[in-house]
């Protein structure tokens, strides 16, 4: 994981409480410098894969959560597949 974008999404998002969408905007932007496509891309398909992990363990925790899991995680991809897009477009 690129050590770098890990501080500035902790920073935007963790400290800031920023969304993604805002994360992805300041990005193009070029706020924090510039940063190689495949690299950002790399790094938002880590920060899905851990959202989609968490959204697995919450469906073992309680049952509401099972029958809801299969549509959060379909929307979690949607939202990166579109966060994505939106950085490609530049």
């Amino acid at each position: 994981m690129n050590e770098r974008l890990w501080d500035i999404y902790e920073q935007v998002c963790m400290v800031e409480l920023q969304g993604l969408d805002e994360f992805i905007r300041r990005l193009k932007s070029g706020e924090f410098g510039e940063f190689p496509t495949d690299e950002v891309v790399s790094f938002l398909r880590e920060i899905e894969s851990n959202m989609l992990q968490n959204i697995q363990v919450k469906t073992m925790e309680h049952q509401s959560y099972a029958e809801m899991a299969d549509e959060v995680s379909a929307e979690t991809q949607k939202m990166f597949d579109e966060l994505i897009e939106e950085f490609r477009r530049g």
